[in-house]
């Protein structure tokens, strides 16, 4: 894993070199203009990048078969639904795979290409996923534009800042963060409780994510 880990970095590192050759290939060209550097824009940029990746490798994921990925779309149109990452099967990308970051859950894996894969978010309305609060298990989904829990009985202890987290019912790791519990309300009849729940993850900044399934052997 660290091996993989370090060969990530370096793929980045030179990216971002090759990004910047054409600033690096000026200052060696034009050692008298003390003027040719980075403006801040790009400064920050790249400042950005190193710190998404580096965050990213701070996850402990040596329980888990990993493969890194870039976001290459973010959809306007269905942009709290799913966004696309530059990995697939030829990466070992597989459907149902959970996709996360540094925070937490972004989702999970619904549509597997060649070098692509779709990742259907957990703000998505068409999302459920398996979670546990403390003993309790629900039903995480999306309603309304509200992620909520449900399916979890009434006598059961539940408290607004409890943390949510994966069941690992599922084919899918467990105890992983999806977000922490906002408010607690019952259902139409009085049988369940309903949970809003607030993410971890910040829909609106997803650049780099890890892929992890529990290992099978396969990557």
């Amino acid at each position: 894993m660290l091996k993989k880990n370090w060969f990530f970095v370096a793929i980045i590192i030179l990216y971002l070199l090759f990004l910047c050759k054409d600033h690096i290939f000026g200052m060696f060209d034009h050692t008298q203009d003390l003027g040719v550097t980075l403006n801040q824009e790009e400064i920050e940029y790249y400042k950005r990048e190193y710190e998404n990746i580096s965050d990213l490798f701070t996850i402990d994921t040596l329980d888990y078969q990993t493969v890194y990925g870039r976001v290459v779309l973010h959809d306007i149109y269905a942009f709290y639904e799913e966004i696309t990452i530059g990995k697939g099967t030829r990466d070992g990308v597989k459907l149902q795979d959970l996709v996360i970051n540094q925070d937490g859950v972004v989702g999970v894996v619904k549509k597997v290409n060649d070098r692509s894969s779709v990742v259907e978010l957990l703000t998505s309305p068409n999302m459920e996923l398996s979670v546990k609060i403390g003993s309790s298990y629900g039903i995480l989904s999306c309603v309304d534009d509200q992620v909520i829990v449900k399916n979890i009985k009434l006598d059961q202890e539940i408290q607004v800042g409890d943390k949510v987290y994966t069941s690992g019912l599922t084919s899918i790791p467990g105890s992983i963060l999806v977000g922490t519990v906002q408010e607690i309300h019952t259902d139409n009849l009085d049988l369940e409780y309903v949970l809003d729940v607030d993410l971890n993850v910040n829909i609106h900044d997803i650049t780099y994510v890890a892929i992890v399934r529990l290992g099978d052997g396969g990557v």
